[in-house]
């Protein structure tokens, strides 16, 4: 009788799951999305945006920054577990996946807030001025999330030069794209580019670290 119980490897589907979640949740959620008023609207402006288009501004934040934070959290701990790395970078990688994660559940509560109920026109444009100011700072531990997340894909063996290159142009590209939210106009096309970009090393990550776990199925790496 043939007692040969050996399997092939299956790929983690975590770190899949995770990142086709958060760039469709991102892709569905932007189109979506109303036409914004400008940052230098007036505060009656921004106002009656809401007030128009509560809807839709709720349904999108919903993919944008409520589906998004469930998915990058997935993400994150899906790339810890697959890279199988220990200590003090398992730990940076969920933590600076979780904490984006939680300033964009943040962001879609406020955008909630903005919607329901009635404000002055005022607090309609401070909290539309929080959402921006929660996202430079979500953007920053995105970038770190990169840099760590890339890190430990790199130890695997799961990331190609193309990858860690594109990671870091990504990660300057997210921080200084990041201003055009606070004011900076000029760099609207960087902060598009930017979070493009991000979409496409999410899911080029989720896919190689899936299929690095099953090619080096019993390889384990230190922190």
């Amino acid at each position: 009788m043939n007692t040969d119980t050996r399997t092939t490897p299956r790929r983690p589907a975590t770190p899949l799951i995770g990142a086709a979640g958060y760039v469709l949740s991102w892709i569905v959620g932007l189109l979506l999305a109303p036409a914004a008023p400008g940052r230098g609207d007036s505060a009656s402006q921004i106002a009656a945006f809401y007030a128009d288009h509560g809807v839709a501004v709720v349904l999108s934040a919903l993919l944008v920054h409520g589906t998004a934070a469930v998915a990058l959290a997935v993400l994150a701990v899906g790339i810890a577990r697959a890279t199988g790395v220990r200590a003090g970078l398992r730990r940076v990688v969920v933590g600076t996946g979780l904490a984006a994660a939680t300033l964009s559940v943040l962001q879609f509560a406020l955008a909630v807030i903005t919607v329901i109920g009635t404000h002055a026109d005022t607090v309609s444009r401070t909290l539309r001025l929080s959402i921006d100011f929660v996202d430079v700072l979500k953007i920053a531990l995105l970038a770190a999330f990169v840099w760590t997340a890339t890190t430990a894909a790199t130890r695997r063996g799961a990331a190609p030069q193309w990858l860690r290159v594109t990671a870091a142009v990504l990660i300057p590209l997210l921080l200084v794209g990041s201003a055009a939210l606070v004011g900076v106009q000029a760099l609207d096309p960087v902060l598009a580019a930017s979070l493009l970009a991000l979409l496409g090393w999410a899911a080029a990550i989720g896919y190689l670290v899936a299929r690095g776990a099953t090619q080096h199925p019993n390889r384990s790496l230190a922190a």
